[in-house]
This record gives C-alpha cells, structure tokens and sequence, in this order.
C-alpha cells in the first residue's frame, strides 16, 4: 500500500527541504525560523503563566511542544476526588474542561511518582490567540484554588 500522490510530494518536501542555493531556500529559511521563534517564545510564556500561579511549578520546557507542571492540589479537592473514584489530576483536567473548554492531560498516565498531580499542556495555540488561552487557564486555576482552600 502507498500514500496518495499529494502525501508523497508532501514526504518528498519534508525529507528534502530547499537547500543553500536552490530558489525557494530563503522564504523556506525564514519562515522555518519564524515557525521556531514563535514555537520558543509561546513556551517561554507558558512556562513563565504557570509559574505565577499558585501551587503550580513547571520545569523549563525545553525540546518538546508540551509542557508538564506539577500542581499541588488542595487536600479537600483530593479527597473528594478519591472518594469519587477518579485520580485527582484526572477531576483538575475535568473542571479545566467544563469551565474553559480547554483540554489538559492528566498526568496520571504518564508514570507520575505517587502522591504527586501533574497535567500535560501544549503551547501550540496560534500566538495571536495564545495571551487569550493562557488568560482563560489562569482565572480558572486562581478560581478553583480560592475555591477549594
């Protein structure tokens, strides 16, 4: 089986982009580089939004689209999450849903030490919308740890 021919072309670019000399290899330099900037940029704004606020803390995202902060959940909001049957992180990533629309990972899937709450964000929104998303998450967790504490 093979792909269509527009997915081989598309292959063909990927693994064969324009090189030094070729016509198109500056548009193809600069926008690569602006695609990376911006990529850089929305993960330091990340990093720097989940630092502010409180019982986040988040390791410098470094070689990757997602970021995986650790949250210290409210203990009232943990037990109540136990007693309901589902992980902790799993019922943050459920509120953060329900109020927002935006959708973070539990970090329960990912092998997390126990007794720790991480979820899994992405920087990836397009960065004229990025302040807009980054707002949104914020006043939910600063809502939901007034709420909870």
């Amino acid at each position: 089986l093979c792909s269509n021919v527009p997915g081989q072309l598309a292959v063909g670019l990927m693994v064969n982009p324009p090189r030094e000399g070729d016509i198109s290899f500056r548009k193809y330099a600069e926008e690569t580089s602006n695609i990376y900037d911006s990529l850089r940029r929305r993960a330091k704004k990340l990093e720097q939004v989940l630092n502010r606020l409180p019982g986040i803390f988040c390791k410098p995202i470094e070689g990757a689209l997602y970021a995986f902060p650790l949250v210290s959940l409210p203990p009232k909001f943990v037990q109540e999450a136990l007693d309901s049957g589902l992980n902790p992180d799993t019922k943050y990533a459920i509120e953060v849903l329900e109020k927002t629309g935006l959708v973070v990972v539990p970090g329960n899937g990912f092998g997390q030490r126990q007794g720790t709450y991480h979820f899994r964000t992405t920087f990836l929104p397009p960065e004229d919308t990025f302040e807009e998303v980054l707002g949104q998450f914020s006043v939910f967790h600063e809502n939901f740890m007034h709420s909870w504490t």
